[in-house]
């Protein structure tokens, strides 16, 4: 049987349909919001294959974007922001062909001429801002307005701020303008390579002195886009060591760029021109292994993980992996299988920092989660990015006690048991860990703030259907913040 393939469209096609993203549990009747109605039922183990790796994808779709050649995509997961990104990469003239049976994409952008990025689409999922340096080196202009996402990153009404990329764009020769939300950029004699210090969008981890902070990451992948098709060599010092980074610099040797790395610079010698073809094979999403490893402790089920290219899942998690073994976790694994068993007693306290060099900021709610059922107290430390406890809230409605000092959040176990009122999810983890307490605890809950969940996780409620929880999703008038949301 033919693979079934959603066909490209015109900008103007794209205007009259693909508007809003197409996600099923948040679409919702005006002056309503999704949630979903939420319970654990009968104990139940079994195996779960594991999404794409959503941060390599995002940058992915984009660098398509700077051949004429075509990508391909595989284990891409439908997610928000895949979605997003292409409807953005049609309206500006490139094909997109989505295979869903396979979660493959094609993405021929070639006929991409367009500078602007659709402003609905862009504010509502943080992966545009990736074309940002793709379209300015393609076109020598971008025009692009807010870029949404979850609410941490400090920027305009809670956006994800873009002055750091438009910093990283100037060092290439770019002309830029920012107005705190919004981004045009000029570029008309093309860009040129530049040497980097990608510290100096940073700040050093109070606890090791390495580089940390909400715009190391982004920075450093704006600079390797940016340098793939620029004039003359660009060395990027001090680069974003996680694995979407090092994972993105392999495909794009694989597209023909030089591309020289090392632990602590990155050496790129530039295309002046249009890269070549990729084929990209996405490992597995190393935050889905980390919710379902919690998911699994917490409540209590042998669970087999099948992964996807299960080495860079395994490299990228050491950090995580570390911290799950000293709290005592049992973890085997078999090949292309990561199996977890309940743990025979109380998990033993630790003190977590989540850092650009250590565990990532999006497991660091999870592990708030695990550490509430440690024999004792424990610490989380997060350098990242600020206003990163939003789950706090809900959890001590349901019995946790947690204290918040700045940036470090301190947890004394304690069972938990049923919330008072509806739980409410403010960024697409502090969604993930709500879900996970309450299906823990094992009574009824409704949860809002679900649309999150549609950013990280493809296929999430028959994931945990499949474990017997019981899922109804459902909408109603929209709650007010709870006090306290953004501890």
């Amino acid at each position: 049987m033919e693979p079934r393939l959603t066909p490209s469209v015109s900008p103007d096609e794209h205007i009259a349909r693909d508007t809003a993203i197409p996600v099923s549990h948040s679409r919702a009747p005006a002056g309503h919001v999704p949630y979903w109605d939420i319970e654990a039922g009968p104990p139940i183990s079994g195996e779960l294959r594991m999404s794409g790796f959503k941060h390599l994808m995002v940058v992915c779709m984009a660098a398509a974007g700077l051949s004429e050649e075509p990508w391909h995509l595989h284990s891409a997961p439908d997610l928000a922001d895949r979605q997003a990104l292409a409807c953005m990469l049609r309206f500006l003239g490139a094909r997109v062909d989505v295979d869903e049976d396979a979660e493959r994409i094609r993405i021929d952008a070639a006929p991409l001429t367009g500078h602007r990025v659709p402003p609905d689409l862009s504010a509502q999922v943080h992966g545009g801002a990736y074309l940002l340096p793709v379209l300015l080196a393609r076109n020598g202009r971008v025009d692009s307005g807010a870029h949404g996402g979850c609410r941490i990153g400090g920027g305009r009404g809670g956006g994800r701020p873009v002055e750091h990329i438009a910093q990283v764009l100037e060092r290439f020769g770019a002309m830029c303008h920012t107005d705190g939300a919004g981004l045009i950029a000029t570029a008309p004699r093309g860009l040129r390579g530049a040497v980097i210090d990608l510290a100096d969008f940073s700040a050093p981890d109070p606890h090791h002195g390495l580089p940390t902070g909400p715009h190391y990451s982004g920075a450093t992948k704006t600079a390797l886009l940016a340098a793939a098709t620029a004039r003359g060599t660009t060395v990027l010092r001090h680069p974003y060591p996680k694995p979407d980074v090092q994972e993105l610099v392999r495909v794009l040797a694989q597209a023909g760029v030089a591309v020289d790395m090392t632990p602590n610079a990155i050496e790129i010698q530039g295309a002046d021109g249009p890269i070549g073809t990729a084929s990209v094979v996405l490992p597995s999403d190393l935050l889905e292994v980390i919710t379902f490893v919690t998911a699994s402790v917490l409540l209590g089920r042998e669970l087999t993980l099948r992964l996807t290219r299960p080495d860079v899942v395994r490299d990228g998690l050491a950090p995580e992996l570390r911290h799950l073994r000293r709290i005592g976790v049992p973890l085997t694994w078999d090949g292309d299988l990561l199996r977890i068993r309940p743990a025979a007693g109380p998990l033993a306290p630790d003190r977590v920092v989540a850092a650009s060099h250590l565990v990532y900021s999006d497991a660091q709610p999870l592990f708030a989660l695990l550490l509430l059922a440690a024999s004792g107290p424990s610490t989380l430390v997060e350098t990242v990015w600020s206003g990163r406890f939003g789950y706090v809230h809900g959890l001590r409605s349901m019995g946790a006690r947690l204290a918040v000092h700045g940036q470090e959040l301190h947890i004394h176990p304690g069972p938990l048991h049923q919330a008072p009122g509806p739980l409410r999810g403010t960024d697409l983890r502090a969604t993930a860990t709500l879900l996970l307490a309450a299906l823990a605890v094992g009574t009824s809950h409704r949860l809002f703030g679900v649309e999150h969940l549609a950013r990280g996780y493809a296929g999430l409620p028959d994931k945990l259907r499949s474990l017997g929880a019981r899922i109804t999703p459902g909408t109603t008038a929209a709650p007010a913040d709870p006090p306290g949301s953004q501890e």
